[in-house]
């Protein structure tokens, strides 16, 4: 997705208001007096407030995913090394931005809870996952396999969510401790759902229920 110049200003004017007032703005009205745009204008991009909380993250991603494109050693790499080297860039876009996350996200206890503000990022990072090819091992079970990118790709969300989270939460130096994070959750599910025993236990399965 590449964001207007008129959504990508009201993203930052928003972010820029609830680090000012330690709170998110409770009109339109208001939250366009001191801004560079109208209030016409931000209607022509976002339909409320809430709409622009819901697009913070994912204008991140994609500012994260933006200059990484253009990069030889992502170009040539493979599909899970891009996965991994988009994680540790989107990390490295959310520590510019921390202050404004942290507020944001004040009171999210658990990864697992709904909060607002995942939606779009949740759309642009499995479009993204679709584009670089990352894949499952097939499993030879035509309803698992048709439904097996979608299930997988719901799964890596569910990771960057997980990883977003701890990151929130990290207080190690240099937030170390969630760059181990990335490696080891990611490599673990990657390895799982590309790995050759998964589809050797369906097979014994599958050997096992028709020698019934």
């Amino acid at each position: 997705m590449v964001y207007s110049v008129m959504k990508s200003t009201i993203v930052a004017h928003y972010m820029h208001w609830v680090n000012e007032h330690e709170s998110e703005p409770k009109s339109v009205f208001k939250f366009c007096q001191d801004a560079t745009f109208s209030e016409s204008e931000f209607y022509e991009s976002f339909s409320d407030l809430s709409a622009v909380k819901e697009d913070v993250l994912a204008h991140l991603w994609e500012d994260t995913l933006r200059p990484l494109s253009e990069q030889d050693f992502y170009l040539e790499a493979t599909p899970n090394e891009k996965l991994l080297s988009a994680m540790y860039g989107f990390v490295e876009t959310l520590k510019s931005n921390r202050s404004y996350l942290v507020q944001a996200f004040k009171g999210w206890n658990n990864p697992g809870d709904t909060v607002r503000g995942l939606g779009n990022w949740r759309k642009a990072f499995v479009s993204y996952l679709s584009t670089i090819g990352i894949e499952g091992v097939q499993t030879g079970f035509d309803m698992l396999d048709a439904k097996s990118d979608v299930l997988n790709h719901h799964a890596l969300f569910s990771n960057a969510v997980f990883v977003f989270h701890y990151w929130l939460n990290d207080r190690s130096k240099g937030f170390e401790k969630t760059d181990a994070c990335i490696e080891k959750s990611f490599t673990l599910s990657l390895e799982l759902m590309q790995s050759h025993s998964l589809k050797k236990a369906i097979d014994l399965g599958k050997f096992l229920f028709q020698s019934r």
